[in-house]
């Protein structure tokens, strides 16, 4: 038995395959970010209502301050960056011969590939930043937490 040798594969749509699964992913990363901008501001009530329960050598702005660069993460994550790559494109005194289609792969493939680079790149860094923010709202609760729990242990000696 004989394997058939298998058609190469078609590079115009192996990157379009990657650039929707790239747009799809940041969209998600988006709507994480917006549910985790609503996490911090509701997490926010129960720090501050227990605010005179903290040492007395944590003010509120340093309980607080954890949360405002989390939400400075979330801010850059949810901010839409598309850079502006390459010339502009003007036409001046447009014609019908400035728009017919030639048909030239190779521009179009190069085209995706710088597609496919820059989506690359704002997905990395909204993943980044969003785990960033995580990570610091997270930490910081587990801390008060801690806090919290010697505060009380402190009190009750």
């Amino acid at each position: 038995m004989t394997q058939e040798p298998a058609d190469p594969p078609d590079p115009a749509a192996h990157f379009g395959n990657l650039i929707s699964a790239y747009t799809d992913t940041i969209r998600t990363s988006d709507f994480k970010a917006n549910l985790a901008v609503l996490f911090v501001a509701i997490m926010m009530g129960p720090i501050v209502a227990y605010r005179d329960k903290y040492p007395h050598f944590l003010s509120l702005p340093i309980v607080l301050a954890p949360f405002i660069v989390a939400f400075f993460c979330l801010l850059i994550c949810v901010f839409p960056r598309y850079p502006r790559r390459g010339n502009r494109f003007l036409i001046r005194n447009p014609s019908k011969d400035d728009f017919v289609f030639v048909e030239n792969n190779e521009d179009d493939i190069e085209q995706l590939k710088i597609r496919c680079a820059i989506l690359s790149g704002i997905l990395f860094w909204k993943t980044l930043f969003l785990k960033i923010s995580l990570v610091i709202c997270l930490g910081t609760i587990v801390i008060i937490f801690f806090l919290l729990s010697y505060s009380l242990v402190e009190r009750l000696f």
